[in-house]
């Protein structure tokens, strides 16, 4: 009797004047299966159809009492959303799953005792006295014979899995107990302008669309590999590899399919403070975001249960009620806590456990974070980023890897962090995630109809008097370091790299000979200088650093600024030199054959075990383990002339960290000139450097 009713229902709906062909469509093409469904599922059903009638038709009445209805209403969005196609919900669709070339990449490899400490002293021959080289050299040699072949063989005995984390950046961020933005290598990237500048909320509701279409990719294996295509210079490269590096192909060219294991730490996943040495956990869910405002944490839904992701239109909508209900700062903002000392945190964390668990997960394995800053931005490019960076103190969550600052008036930025994830993974995401931005047509006035996916729900936190205690105390040490942080900005314009590359010298390699000589000008010696080197194409996608001053640069220097250059035809034949070597050192560092991987994680080893070694206490030698002064050096086709970039040191005490930016239009490697240098150092350091 009830099925035969509902018949007659739907049947006197897709009667009604002026109902669309396509209801009429859709409804014939279900009647057949009325017969077969329970009541529950016709009775959605035909809400589901009377809805798509009553808009038609303008029937107010049946859309009043369609949303009395509480329980179907889920039922309701989620047909709706079936036609999304994955033009809407993905960035792009690959040809093949994103993690299919992952079995042709060979693990990471570890190279040989003798030739790491050889490579140690070769790096140290310029930078120390020749007696001081010839102690060392006597300490390696007997730690070679003695406790290294111990540690060595420890070292390989590890599971195959553990040395995917055996780089110097991620064995220094989980250990370091600093607060959260010196431990981790972060960046702050100021995002061009795009759709949504001046307007908060647009900007924020664009930029998330992306950020979450993106997600998707990756998620459901859609996303393009990543690969190097091989080009006769690179099979070059490759055929003085040692390893075992696999061409395949993809899409009709010969490529190298490089690790993506670190993308899987992109989205879904967060650091969790531990006693001694962190951890990074991951979440399978992936369903909601979480939004900061005023200290405030919300969090919504953006994708249903069929898997499709909110629209802009709606995630703007969210965006709006967040802003309505968080006029005023939180009083005490449990964000502030994750900017404390690591050590301090863990057992604030454990603390907060025992009765906030719930909420802790929620944000913990959040898709992504939000920021929404609510006040004034700074007037000079320099303070924006150390704001984006600070904020007030309480509007971050600096254990999640991935956060979307949005400004006042839509200035936008990522603050990120190198944890388990390089420069490279980044570089991507922000690259799509930026074209797809720009792309975008919607606009404030765009109404979202029919109900989200979920409500915005605010994440509370039941916190007693240490704990607020805590709060405030962390957020002033936060603001503290904000305005301690020394940080110093610069744009040199007279940069040709086309005049380089005609002389058949690398541009790379000239800016970091260029960083060299600055630092031998101010200082009166050589730097112990490090860059990071890609060498994704092994398991794990470490980046390795590799020591950069050698003896040809060494001599180089020394003749200009020492004031003995009167033949200007030698001194190019020197900087030639200098040139050549550096890119053989990159190259080798890039096929394993170089790793001050290997002699940080003995030292890890040793460290752990209870050794005592000579070579380790030796203060030289530790010093050029933990350089003075890095040099990175991005030719990304992400960075633009809109765009600066901020890497907060791992060790606060540590000399500059020099960051050289090449840049214009489309990036270098994209076949655009390059004339911009964009220095940013952050440590405390006498102009004079960057002048010269």
């Amino acid at each position: 009797s009830e099925k035969t009713q509902l018949r007659t229902l739907s049947n006197n709906v897709c009667r009604n004047q002026g109902v669309c062909s396509a209801t009429r469509h859709i409804y014939k093409k279900f009647k057949h299966r009325f017969a077969s469904l329970g009541s529950p599922q016709l009775i959605h059903f035909s809400l589901i159809m009377s809805s798509l009638a009553a808009v038609s038709c303008r029937s107010l009445q049946l859309l009043g009492r369609l949303r009395k209805l509480q329980k179907p209403l889920h039922r309701l969005t989620s047909y709706k959303r079936l036609q999304y196609t994955d033009a809407t919900d993905y960035i792009h669709v690959s040809s093949v799953p994103t993690f299919a070339f992952q079995d042709s990449v060979p693990p990471m490899p570890v190279p040989t005792l003798q030739d790491t400490c050889r490579h140690t002293l070769d790096a140290l021959f310029p930078l120390v006295s020749q007696t001081e080289l010839k102690h060392i050299a006597r300490l390696c040699s007997q730690f070679t014979e003695t406790e290294g072949r111990t540690l060595q063989q420890q070292l390989l005995s590890l599971p195959k899995g553990f040395l995917k984390d055996l780089s110097v950046l991620k064995i220094e961020n989980m250990e370091c107990r600093e607060p959260r933005p010196y431990t981790d290598c972060t960046m702050s990237i100021l995002l061009p302008e795009g759709p949504g500048s001046g307007q908060q909320l647009v900007r924020a509701a664009i930029l998330t669309r992306s950020i979450l279409r993106y997600a998707n990719t990756l998620k459901r294996e859609k996303l393009k590999p990543a690969v190097w295509p091989v080009s006769p210079r690179m099979e070059s490269i490759l055929n003085r590899s040692v390893h075992d590096l696999k061409i395949v192909e993809f899409e009709g060219q010969r490529v190298v399919p490089q690790c993506m294991d670190e993308f899987r730490y992109l989205f879904s996943s967060c650091r969790i403070p531990q006693l001694g040495r962190d951890e990074i956990e991951r979440y399978e869910a992936f369903r909601h975001i979480v939004v900061l405002r005023h200290g405030h944490i919300y969090t919504f839904d953006v994708v249903d249960e069929e898997g499709h992701l909110a629209s802009t239109s709606e995630i703007y909508y969210q965006l709006e009620q967040i802003d309505k209900r968080s006029h005023s700062p939180a009083l005490h903002s449990v964000a502030a806590l994750t900017g404390e000392c690591r050590d301090t945190w863990a057992r604030l964390r454990q603390k907060l456990m025992v009765n906030n668990r719930e909420a802790l997960n929620a944000v913990e394995s959040a898709i992504c974070v939000i920021c929404l800053d609510g006040d004034d931005p700074p007037p000079s490019l320099h303070d924006q980023l150390l704001n984006f960076q600070f904020s007030n103190g309480c509007n971050r969550w600096y254990d999640k890897l991935l956060q979307i600052v949005i400004g006042k008036y839509g200035k936008a930025a990522v603050v990120a962090g190198a944890a388990l994830c390089d420069g490279t993974v980044y570089n991507r995401l922000f690259h799509n995630v930026i074209d797809d931005a720009q792309q975008s047509k919607f606009e404030a006035q765009f109404q979202f109809q029919g109900p989200p996916i979920s409500p915005v729900s605010k994440i509370e936190f039941d916190v007693d008097f240490e704990l607020r205690s805590a709060i405030h105390t962390a957020k002033t040490k936060l603001l503290q370091l904000k305005g301690s942080v020394p940080f110093q900005h610069a744009i040199y314009t007279g940069f040709d790299d086309e005049l380089i590359k005609s002389k058949r010298l690398s541009p790379d390699a000239v800016v970091q000979v260029a960083s060299q000589m600055a630092f031998y000008s101010t200082f009166d010696r050589l730097p112990f200088c490090t860059q990071p080197v890609m060498n994704s194409w092994y398991k794990g996608g470490n980046s390795e650093m590799l020591p950069t001053v050698s003896s040809e640069s060494a001599a180089f220097i020394k003749k200009v600024v020492d004031g003995n250059a009167s033949d200007n035809s030698r001194l190019f034949d020197m900087l030639t030199a200098a040139s050549n070597k550096h890119k053989t050192m990159t190259i080798k560092a890039m096929l394993g054959e170089i790793s001050l991987s290997h002699m940080t994680t003995l030292y890890m080893l040793a460290k752990e075990g209870g050794y005592k070694i000579p070579l380790f206490e030796n203060a030289t030698f530790l010093r050029a383990l933990n350089s003075d002064l890095e040099v990175y050096t991005s030719q990304s086709a992400a960075i633009d002339d809109y765009k600066l970039l901020s890497f907060i040191p791992i060790n606060k005490e540590s000399f500059p960290i020099l960051q050289l930016e090449y840049r214009m239009g489309k990036g270098y490697h994209m076949g655009k000139r390059v004339k911009n240098i964009t220095m940013t150092l952050t440590s405390d350091v006498d102009s004079e450097f960057i002048s010269h």
